[in-house]
């Protein structure tokens, strides 16, 4: 947390808490993982948390549970803003 780093989640392996992406401002759980599998997903389209509405810092679009997301690659784009 004090190198910056605030939404890192353990990833690659079975551990369901480390995967979970909770909510900053009300510890919702948002996005529930295990290994590669998204087994919740409560972010609204927007980023926002449903239950109190804080923003989420990162990148989201609309996804549906039922999808088949897996063990891929998916290349992201990033860049730092001053």
């Amino acid at each position: 947390m004090r190198a910056g780093l605030h939404y890192v989640y353990t990833g690659n392996i079975h551990n369901i808490e480390g995967d979970t992406t909770f909510c900053p401002g009300c510890k919702t759980p948002l996005i529930v993982r295990d290994w590669y599998q998204i087994k919740d997903y409560r972010l609204t389209d927007t980023g926002h948390c449903p239950q109190c509405q804080t923003k989420v810092a990162g990148r989201f679009q609309h996804f549906e549970l039922n999808q088949q997301f897996g063990p891929r690659r998916i290349p992201v784009a990033m860049h730092m803003e001053a």
